[in-house]
């Protein structure tokens, strides 16, 4: 993700504290009740449409006005103390019956991404749709993270119910938003999802997606870190409960990449903090996926952890567990054709690549 998207995203988390009022709602003793009528929920309603579009036509400087209508929308969903749950779903299933009539209303790109926030913290499955329409066509990359985290908090409950046709459609959507470059933050969001979901699309599209952007990793950065966390945690649980054997072997193939593309740096000392806690990660769930080990050791330097990692990538295509071998960035190829060959760095001895220095 760009930087100035990354600010837009903070900016946006920040601005509630920064609020100095909040809006109220006037709906008394609705909130006690352990169940609504219709009047109750036309109060409610009236509430919603006035807040709603006091947020989408908001054009203060500061922002803060629609921060406000939104933040007083999901206190009254999110909020348990004196509300009853009968009354917080009821307000949810208002505000989203509103938000899908009005979000047309939107002035511009803070109201936008104000919006998708307030859909995604509703946390009602019907509002995947609307959120698979924001994160696939919404022009605003803020819109589009709110989207994709929408959903990652949606998965757990849309297992939960029981509703494999919404994971397939959602693994779908993620299928073709992927076939684009995406900022990092969104992909942090859309591998939680998929690997929260059971169903073999899912696992599919998780493998495929994982695969695709594991080339170039710049593991210095720590949202790229966070994505390959993800990843790997995605990667472990989709394996575990998935029986398709082909599909297995596309999992692993998976893991299979991000070995090969996760790369020390190549000259800086110490390096920067996380590299080794990722390759560990990584080494860690392959070995509780396979029961095996090839040997890795957190101590060592990190060029001989990559070899470690590199190792796997040759032992599950010598054992045929992947389906091919992992295209490799061209300074580890050299290097493991030399290491391989008995051409390389002497016995002991790390190569000294573009991939990390030699450590002994």
């Amino acid at each position: 993700m760009t930087r100035s998207v990354q600010v837009a995203v903070l900016a946006l988390l920040v601005l509630p504290a920064l609020a100095v009022a909040q809006v109220a709602p006037d709906l008394g003793e609705i909130r006690q009740k352990p169940a609504l009528a219709e009047s109750d929920r036309s109060r409610i309603r009236a509430f919603v449409q006035e807040t709603v579009r006091a947020m989408l036509t908001n054009t203060d400087p500061d922002r803060r006005g629609m921060v406000v209508a939104r933040q007083s929308l999901l206190d009254e969903v999110q909020t348990s103390e004196n509300r009853t749950e009968a009354y917080r779903q009821a307000f949810a299933e208002e505000t989203l019956g509103v938000l899908q009539k009005m979000g047309d209303q939107a002035v511009s790109q803070p109201a936008r991404v104000n919006f998708v926030m307030t859909l995604a913290g509703l946390n009602l499955i019907d509002s995947a749709s609307l959120l698979q329409s924001a994160l696939a066509s919404d022009p605003y990359p803020a819109s589009r993270y709110w989207a994709a985290k929408g959903l990652a908090m949606l998965a757990p409950k849309i297992v939960q119910s029981v509703v494999p046709r919404l994971e397939g459609e959602i693994a779908d959507t993620v299928d073709k938003v992927l076939e684009t470059p995406q900022p990092t933050l969104v992909l942090v969001q859309l591998f939680e999802a998929l690997g929260a979901f059971d169903h073999e699309r899912a696992h599919d599209v998780l493998a495929a997606g994982i695969v695709k952007v594991s080339k170039g990793l710049d593991a210095s950065d720590p949202v790229v870190r966070q994505m390959v966390s993800e990843a790997i945690r995605s990667l472990e649980r989709a394996y575990s409960r998935e029986v398709r054997p082909d599909a297995k072997k596309e999992l692993l193939f998976a893991y299979a990449a991000l070995c090969a593309h996760i790369m020390p740096p190549a000259e800086e000392s110490p390096p920067p903090a996380g590299y080794a806690t990722l390759m560990s990660e990584l080494n860690a769930s392959l070995e509780k996926t396979t029961g095996e080990d090839v040997g890795f050791e957190s101590s060592d330097p990190l060029a001989l952890q990559q070899l470690s990692l590199l190792e796997w990538v040759e032992r599950l295509a010598r054992t045929n567990r992947i389906p091919r071998r992992p295209e490799m960035p061209a300074a580890v190829e050299a290097a493991v054709k030399g290491a391989t060959s008995g051409g390389g760095a002497a016995a002991g001895q790390a190569p000294n690549t573009a991939a990390g220095k030699a450590g002994t």
